[in-house]
């Protein structure tokens, strides 16, 4: 019998080659299946508003005059900033000492709970909330107690404490642990009638009024007679140089000041091109996070420059008024020259298509033309769509898109428009319209 030999070793490379070749092409197929299916990302779009604006520094002009107190005693201030006051209104008292002024603040405050509670007492029978809506204002009185002390403001602190005591009372009387509030009113109108005391007993005799009708304010900053309306119209970029901005010494006899008129202005420096834009937006406002959280909206007042060609001073004028507006004076400012509102985009889900259209020509006739669109892939359900974008804003990485674009704005009824909401493709390989994608992506 003949005897065959077999070559084990290289049968065992045969083996080994047809392996390396089978997981070679199962890569292949892996790497083409993940380019076709999964390498495809999606962001929900949402509307966003931005702002096209010119960042820059404003010194806050205003007719200011001081008010000052040369009396002895503790001053102790009736009007709060920011207060519309009159000619020859007290705002502020003389008292004695720290606290006997303190004693009549708290006067005040025990007075106001009698008038609440009393209100209260009268309307017990009438009283439509529940336990549950009265325990929502009180969680919501606890916040605002919270961020009144985070923000240092003591006084909204007060009263919203004096808030929550009164939703206790009322939640009180709802489920009936408390038939009357006759003795607590009692209480506070003995503790009112011995602050009342203290506070008549040391009160000096001296009123002290506003020495002009506009807005208060309880403290001077020195920049009161830097510049004032008057200089409006000449002052220059030199003037605004921070070598120029000084205040000057406050007299220890100043308790405060009064803004006269119904405006302020703001004077910032800009460049010609900055000036340019601003001289050409339809309208104005500006983003002063120390003196608002909302916009307020300016006019243009001037603009005083030499030549188109150099940096000029822009004068915005505005009305709006609060304790933060009236105790600002030079502050970063952003100068918002146009809003837009739309469809938020990443520039990275934005691509160019040729897109055909049929159109009809002079002579009745129809007619195939196609034009490159610029749009983004959206994903609907397994497959991907084209969509168009119409752009109203760039940014450096985004841009804003019309919600509702003119029909002359849309290239094909055949190609839709994005919408809020859709799933636009920020990341994706071979991208085109109709592609199948995987389910689960």
């Amino acid at each position: 019998m003949d005897k065959v030999t077999i070559d084990r070793s290289n049968l065992f490379r045969k083996v080994i080659m047809t392996l390396l070749t089978i997981l070679v092409i199962v890569y292949v197929v892996y790497v083409i299946g993940r380019a076709s299916f999964t390498q495809i990302r999606t962001e929900t779009a949402k509307q966003m508003t931005v702002y096209n604006s010119v960042s820059t520094t404003g010194y806050v002009i205003r007719d200011e005059k001081l008010i000052t107190y040369s009396g002895s005693g503790v001053v102790s201030y009736l009007a709060n900033d920011g207060d519309k006051v009159s000619k020859g209104e007290a705002i502020a008292q003389s008292f004695a000492d720290n606290a006997a002024a303190n004693a009549d603040h708290e006067l005040e405050r025990v007075q106001a709970q009698i008038a609440s509670l009393k209100q209260l007492q009268l309307s017990g029978d009438s009283i439509t909330e529940t336990p549950d809506v009265i325990d929502k204002n009180i969680d919501s009185y606890l916040s605002l107690i919270n961020i009144s002390l985070s923000d240092g403001n003591f006084e909204e602190a007060q009263k919203n404490i004096d808030s929550v005591v009164y939703n206790i009372n009322e939640r009180q009387l709802v489920t009936g642990k408390l038939s009357s509030l006759d003795e607590k009113i009692s209480e506070l109108e003995k503790k009112a009638d011995e602050l009342q005391k203290t506070a008549e007993k040391t009160k000096n005799n001296a009123n002290i009024p506003a020495i002009a009708t506009g807005y208060f304010v309880s403290s001077a900053d020195g920049y009161e007679d830097l510049y004032t309306t008057k200089d409006l119209n000449r002052i220059t970029t030199e003037d605004l140089e921070p070598s120029k901005i000084k205040p000057q010494k406050v007299k220890d006899n100043v308790i405060g000041k009064t803004i006269e008129g119904v405006y302020w202005y703001i004077a910032c420096h800009v460049n010609a091109e900055e000036a340019l834009k601003i001289e050409n937006a339809g309208s104005l406002s500006v983003d002063i996070p120390q003196a608002s959280t909302k916009k307020i909206n300016v006019d243009l007042y001037s603009v005083n420059r030499k030549s188109k060609t150099d940096d000029a001073v822009i004068i915005l004028r505005g009305s709006y008024m609060s304790p933060e507006m009236a105790n600002i004076r030079n502050e970063e400012v952003a100068v918002i020259i146009d809003t837009y509102t739309g469809i938020y985009v990443p520039k990275k889900a934005v691509h160019d298509a040729v897109i055909s259209r049929t159109v009809e020509t002079s002579d009745g006739k129809e007619k195939k033309e196609t034009e490159t669109i610029s749009g983004v892939y959206v994903r609907i359900g397994t497959e991907l769509e084209f969509k168009q974008i119409v752009p109203l804003y760039s940014g450096d990485d985004f841009v804003i898109c019309d919600v509702t674009p003119k029909s002359d704005q849309i290239y094909s009824d055949e190609v839709g428009v994005v919408q809020l909401y859709d799933e636009i493709v920020v990341e994706g390989a071979n991208l085109y319209d109709g592609k199948i994608i995987n389910r689960t992506n």
